[in-house]
């Protein structure tokens, strides 16, 4: 995504910031309560733990719905961009290495009755496709580049 051409040369105003950050921390705020309020038993603890996990999130979410990233408008050529190209070869082959180490993984789980919890799985498969496309990225960004 690149920037339209009339804001392309400016920096973000002050303003824009601010209200991002503001409604960024009052949304982080609201899920922080949230959470608070369904484990009651240590309130500003939880409070204070998921207002601060869920702010950077939050904040970049604001800057996309009322900040400045409401205006930068996608590439119209970023099909001929030789990092989509690279991207593009990076994940469809992390996507067979994927599912080739999932499958490899059920059937020793199964075959050798590991205990394996869903979440400790889930979360496995999501590090191992993160690292496995950003060692592919990086791998062919090198010679081309």
């Amino acid at each position: 995504m690149t920037a339209p051409p009339l804001a392309a040369g400016r920096r973000p105003a002050a303003r824009d910031l601010l209200v991002a950050w503001f409604v960024g921390l009052l949304f982080a705020a609201g899920l922080g309560a949230g959470a608070a309020l369904l484990r009651p038993e240590q309130f500003w603890l939880v409070f204070g733990v998921f207002t601060a996990c869920a702010l950077a999130p939050s904040i970049a979410l604001a800057w996309l719905v009322v900040g400045a990233g409401r205006r930068v408008r996608p590439d119209p050529r970023a099909e001929e961009n030789v990092e989509s190209r690279w991207f593009e070869k990076a994940a469809s082959g992390a996507l067979f290495d994927v599912l080739a180490a999932a499958g490899v993984t059920a059937g020793a789980v199964s075959l050798l009755g590991l205990p394996l919890s869903a979440d400790v799985a889930l979360v496995g498969v999501w590090a191992f496709a993160l690292a496995d496309g950003g060692l592919r990225y990086a791998v062919i960004r090198r010679p081309e580049s």
